[in-house]
């Protein structure tokens, strides 16, 4: 029943942070899965940090043991695109075939359709293509620019309290090294500073 909710809630959205009413953030991940996966996944277990990952299709089918990975770790699996072109690229047919490309190579998910638009692009056109087949288009409110070269030292600063606000949607990569080297303090500097941590989906029904 909590699970059916959670979809009725959110189908057919376009987010950029939860409610800023309650100290929770959610951090997520693009891009996986990939050679730094198990990592993640043994680090935010250690961490008791559950997260959300939205996923490539075509890396899925390359890597099909990551699903399982992803769920019994407690985290959000959502898509990130197919081949990560960019949704504004494609017409409403290619787009289509994109996302249900996408949703067959990571199959169904109990928190129903998630996409986050690869490099965050999105149009008037492609958002009517999504939001009309019923997604929750998950984009974020707080990017810790870990794709420009930043060492871990650098994205705890980013990434420290005093920086975010209640609500936000933390976009981190997953192939990034030194934002695995850099999530301990991050998460206990949050924890440590009254944030609760959760996943994207469980932070839209705060």
């Amino acid at each position: 029943m909590a699970q059916e909710v959670l979809v009725r809630a959110t189908r057919g959205r376009i987010v950029w942070h939860g409610p800023r009413t309650a100290r929770r953030v959610a951090i997520t991940f693009d891009d996986g899965p990939g050679d730094l996966t198990d990592e993640y996944l043994a680090l935010l277990s250690e961490l008791d940090v559950p997260a959300t990952f939205f996923v490539m299709g075509n890396y899925c089918e390359q890597l099909p043991d990551a699903r399982g990975a992803y769920l019994r770790g407690g985290h959000q699996l959502a898509g990130h695109g197919y081949y990560h072109e960019r949704f504004t690229h494609l017409g409403a047919r290619a787009l289509r075939d994109e996302l249900n490309r996408m949703d067959a190579a990571i199959g169904p998910l109990p928190w129903g359709k998630w996409v986050r638009p690869p490099h965050g692009s999105i149009g008037a056109r492609d958002a009517a293509v999504m939001l009309g087949l019923g997604y929750t288009v998950a984009m974020w409110s707080f990017d810790s620019r870990d794709y420009d070269g930043a060492d871990a030292a650098t994205l705890i600063e980013r990434c420290a309290p005093a920086n975010l606000a209640p609500g936000d949607v933390l976009l981190f990569h997953e192939a990034s090294a030194p934002t695995l080297a850099a999530l301990p303090t991050i998460c206990e500097r949050l924890r440590a500073d009254g944030y609760e941590l959760v996943t994207m989906a469980d932070l839209l029904v705060a």
